[in-house]
């Protein structure tokens, strides 16, 4: 049998590099509403959550699987981490901000504080480095 397919996992790298330009995106968009007059931690938060969900699915896909219609974080970890196992400790503690993706967003009767502008401001640089490795990765499959 050869190897895998070269065309099919070229194709794989670049949908995955589509994935981390938006996750790009979303960083930058919670770092603009960290910085606005003033800051706007929910918003902000929200794009994390969006950047870190992206993040992953990226993996997925470079890795050929499918990418469920999922905003869990600890379930698109849990199926990552198998394929990256060396990213497990990178990828773990994105887990529990799933809550981010809705908490902000809507009007709730419990609601959840909002992350201070320094947990935003960590949480950002942790993806950022994160979306690096990640680039590393698919340039070197």
């Amino acid at each position: 049998m050869n190897g895998p397919d070269p065309e099919l996992a070229q194709a794989r790298r670049e949908e995955a590099e589509r994935w981390l330009a938006i996750v790009g995106d979303d960083i930058d968009m919670a770092r603009a509403a960290m910085h606005l007059s003033p800051p706007r931690p929910g918003p902000a938060a929200f794009h994390l959550q969006q950047a870190a969900e992206k993040l992953v699915k990226s993996l997925l896909v470079l890795v050929g699987e499918r990418v469920p219609k999922t905003h869990d974080l600890g379930a698109l970890v849990e199926r990552a981490i198998p394929y990256v196992p060396d990213l497990a400790d990178a990828l773990n503690p994105l887990r529990p901000l799933s809550v981010w993706g809705v908490a902000y967003r809507y009007p709730t009767v419990e609601e959840e504080p909002e992350p201070s502008v320094d947990t935003l401001e960590t949480t950002a640089h942790t993806l950022a480095e994160l979306r690096t490795l990640v680039l590393a990765l698919i340039s070197s499959r």
